[in-house]
């Protein structure tokens, strides 16, 4: 953490949602909200006060078991035993955030020319960087979110009929053609490859910088 500035990830809300019975913890790593499912946003307001009650976490879980999030998810990263890839997730989901920025900017660095540079990033990708940092960045496969059916107010759907939910949302997202990013022979590399191969699967370094490779400063000359 003391090597990003800003000191990011200080608090992490998902763990204090569900510490607050506001939610459990899902097969994907989102919190799953009773009510509203997987469509939450979190946020963590942190005081320095007694506070008259606490809250509880939640006695049951309101995942239902479907696997959809599995079945959905590009590079492997979630495993029907419950397993999971963060670093898969992160390399992919997050390419606009940091750890895919600095990757990017690397890339320009590396380049001997414009030539050279745009053979190694298309259009498509710098057009997305660009919006990124002139809006905010967006995750390139929040799909375990948006196939997730549980909670109550988004159940119906699903249960109504399981065969059309599958078809209208689901299937879109598997047969998308979009590039994948991953790492270097990767368990998400080889997934993605057996999995999706409509899918361009891009290996990439994911921004993270290897032990003993800093710089050092050559000092004055």
């Amino acid at each position: 953490m003391e090597r990003f500035p800003g000191r990011i990830w200080v608090v992490s809300h998902k763990t204090v949602a569900v510490a607050a019975g506001l939610g459990v913890m899902g097969l994907h790593r989102n919190v799953i909200h009773p009510r509203f499912g997987s469509f939450v946003l979190l946020a963590t307001v942190l005081v320095d006060a007694p506070v008259s009650a606490y809250g509880r976490p939640l006695d049951y879980n309101p995942c239902v078991d479907c696997k959809l999030c599995v079945a959905a998810c590009p590079v492997g990263a979630i495993g029907k035993d419950g397993a999971f890839d963060p670093l898969a997730c992160t390399t992919h989901n997050y390419r606009e955030f940091m750890s895919g920025f600095t990757d990017w900017a690397q890339t320009v660095a590396d380049s001997e020319d414009a030539a050279d540079f745009r053979d190694r990033v298309t259009d498509p990708e710098n057009a997305s960087m660009w919006q990124s940092l002139a809006f905010k960045p967006s995750y390139k496969s929040g799909y375990c979110l948006a196939v997730c059916p549980a909670g109550e107010d988004v159940l119906g759907p699903y249960l109504d009929d399981r065969k059309q939910y599958l078809d209208t949302v689901l299937r879109p997202l598997r047969e998308k053609t979009e590039t994948l990013y991953v790492l270097p022979g990767s368990a998400a590399q080889r997934y993605a490859e057996r999995r999706f191969p409509h899918k361009p699967a891009k290996e990439v370094s994911g921004g993270w910088r290897p032990p003993g490779r800093h710089r050092q400063d050559p000092g004055p000359a």
